[in-house]
């Protein structure tokens, strides 16, 4: 199907969202600004946008060959796709596999240990107080999220880690852990905003180390993971 791209509706860190022409649907057009390690580092180069775009819409697709929902409906161009418009809930779902990042902070864990099961985190998604973390009756006292919907985010998210970890591994790619935006779609959870390195944290399996050189190079992890994504998903 043909979209006609109109006005800008909204514009986020990584991503600007762009009206069409059919009003249940908008373009999500990725920028080039890399948002590293859970938005706590800004870096920028060209064609991150691309590679940012393609690596999201193999995993939707991938998602979606799961029966799991997202908004994603088609590839538009190089840098952006056609999303289902959701209402989106304020509550990021951080998957861990892996002790990495402020969990380590928190509980005093040791760097890169493997869990001894996924640990599920909620964030207020909240820039002004830094999205601090939340636990569920937080998101039901304040009014963030039904008790239903909590559940099926749960479960959704441990669904979605499932069938990451098991793709990656054909990849020797180890999915420390990652973060999840739901919204509403006719009154029915889905996947939104995107599952990409900006949100993740993928390891090389032999190092347990990220692709991107220690940060010297973030060009080289979005172009790894894309190349290994496509050896195994890419149809003819």
């Amino acid at each position: 199907m043909e979209y006609v791209k109109k006005e800008l509706l909204s514009e986020g860190k990584t991503k600007r969202l762009w009206a069409t022409d059919k009003r249940n649907c908008a373009i999500a057009e990725f920028s080039d600004d890399a948002m590293m390690y859970h938005a706590k580092k800004k870096l920028y180069f060209d064609g991150k946008g691309r590679y940012c775009n393609e690596i999201n819409a193999l995993l939707m697709e991938v998602l979606e060959d799961n029966n799991i929902a997202t908004h994603y409906i088609q590839r538009y161009n190089e840098n952006s796709i056609v999303v289902k418009k959701a209402e989106m809930i304020p509550v990021e779902v951080v998957v861990r596999n892996y002790s990495a990042g402020t969990m380590i902070k928190r509980l005093g864990l040791e760097y890169h240990k493997k869990l001894k099961t996924p640990v599920l985190e909620f964030c207020y998604k909240n820039d002004k107080l830094g999205d601090p973390v939340i636990n569920e009756y937080h998101a039901y006292a304040m009014e963030l999220c039904t008790q239903e919907e909590m559940s099926a985010m749960q479960y959704n998210a441990m669904r979605v880690n499932k069938v990451l970890v098991d793709l990656m591994k054909k990849i020797d790619v180890i999915v420390a852990d990652f973060k999840l935006e739901f919204g509403r779609v006719g009154g029915r959870l889905v996947i939104a905003d995107e599952l990409t390195p900006n949100v993740s944290r993928f390891w090389d399996k032999n190092t347990l180390r990220r692709f991107d050189q220690e940060g010297v190079n973030p060009e080289h992890e979005y172009k790894e993971i894309l190349n290994r994504l496509k050896s195994v998903l890419t149809k003819n």
